[in-house]
């Protein structure tokens, strides 16, 4: 049997939510039913050199604008040479780019991934969305907030859309009570240190200044406790300036990328998302969750679709810096009480968003949209 071939295209394969998604997808599908490959417009990055070491496919257009017809034009030829049965486009940029380049080329099903609630788009870019649901056949979304904004503000048919959570699988750790203390005395954690971690880029909308704010109204009430801040972004600098502003700088360990977040997982007690523009679902926060970390994060995007109010976590209103400090200092001083949200957390993971729940409903929805029986 000839395996179905699909086309995943994005702008590039830095570090980051939408991308880990997309690596997951092809990494985890089944390579003797499907083959897949994944076109980067603009550059490749970290994850894409990843994906090339095992096996998958990549090519780097250097395409980086598609205002040019001729880039359009080039990108369909391509697309024709190589036979595609299924687009599947990834973002604003790839999902325009590449849908129209599919549309030209004769691909049979065109689907676009929207990774998160995109506010800040112009009437332009809703124009554009809402034109080119008329030649995708499917939109898929990574949450019910996503799909209601689809649906509400890019004025797409909600027959037209589908909800497919993301979903990710955790490896075996051999974690021994010796490595925790030498990993914490390596970040400078003492033995009596509650430990939060965050995971995400150093940008604006993920909050992390307003964490900051809370942190200083914590240390004001709990003495014993560090802050790993994982991951990079323009925002560093001023978030390090920051921190020796307030007051915190001896409690916060920015690790930059890490390519050991698990671990780093392992030896944390609470997890915190302090997003306050926009959150498709969060990754993260899933990951977290699979760990058996209590999450702390806001009523944003897909996250309360993740994270069970008093049940898995707590949940504040974006910017509010007093409810955050209340829950953090309600955590930090409860360890009963991170335990039971960590495992309830752990349960909803495994009934809603492992990554073979995930490829399952991709899977079938590529079959469905083929109309192939297997």
């Amino acid at each position: 049997m000839t395996p179905i071939s699909i086309l995943h295209i994005v702008e590039d394969m830095k570090i980051g939510g939408l991308e880990n998604v997309l690596a997951s997808i092809v990494l985890g599908l089944d390579r003797r039913k499907y083959r897949s490959e994944v076109w980067c417009l603009s550059e490749g990055r970290e994850i894409a050199d990843e994906l090339m070491q095992k096996g998958i496919k990549i090519q780097i257009l250097n395409l980086r604008t598609y205002h040019n017809p001729f880039n359009l034009i080039r990108l369909a030829g391509l697309m024709r040479k190589e036979q595609f049965n299924i687009l599947h486009a990834h973002g604003y940029y790839a999902s325009t780019f590449g849908r129209i380049s599919a549309m030209l080329a004769g691909i049979p099903v065109i689907l676009t991934h929207v990774h998160s609630t995109y506010f800040n788009y112009s009437k332009r870019n809703l124009w554009v969305e809402k034109m080119l649901s008329h030649v995708t056949d499917k939109v898929i979304c990574v949450s019910k907030a996503v799909q209601s904004f689809v649906i509400e503000y890019e004025k797409i048919r909600q027959e037209k859309t589908c909800v497919i959570y993301n979903g990710l699988d955790i490896p075996t750790l051999e974690v021994t009570d010796e490595n925790i203390i030498q990993t914490r005395s390596s970040l400078e954690i003492g033995d009596s240190d509650i430990v939060l971690i965050v995971v995400a880029s150093l940008n604006p909308h993920k909050g992390h200044s307003f964490l900051f704010h809370a942190l200083q109204k914590v240390s004001e009430d709990v003495s014993s406790f560090k802050v790993l801040v994982v991951g990079d972004g323009p925002q560093r600098k001023e978030l390090e300036m920051l921190a020796k502003h307030l007051g915190i700088a001896s409690r916060v360990i920015f690790t930059g990328t890490r390519s050991d977040v698990p671990y780093l997982l392992r030896i944390s007690d609470i997890f915190v998302l302090p997003s306050t523009e926009r959150e498709g679902l969060g990754m993260a926060v899933i990951e977290a969750m699979a760990s058996r970390l209590p999450v702390i994060s806001t009523l944003l995007g897909g996250i309360p679709e993740v994270v069970k109010n008093g049940t898995n976590g707590f949940l504040v209103n974006p910017g509010d810096q007093q409810a955050l400090a209340e829950v953090l200092i309600k955590l930090i001083k409860d360890g009963e009480m991170r335990n039971k949200m960590g495992e309830a957390g752990r349960e909803i993971y495994i009934r809603n968003f492992t990554l073979s729940k995930m490829l399952q409903d991709i899977e079938k929805l590529y079959d469905h949209l083929l109309k192939r029986e297997y």
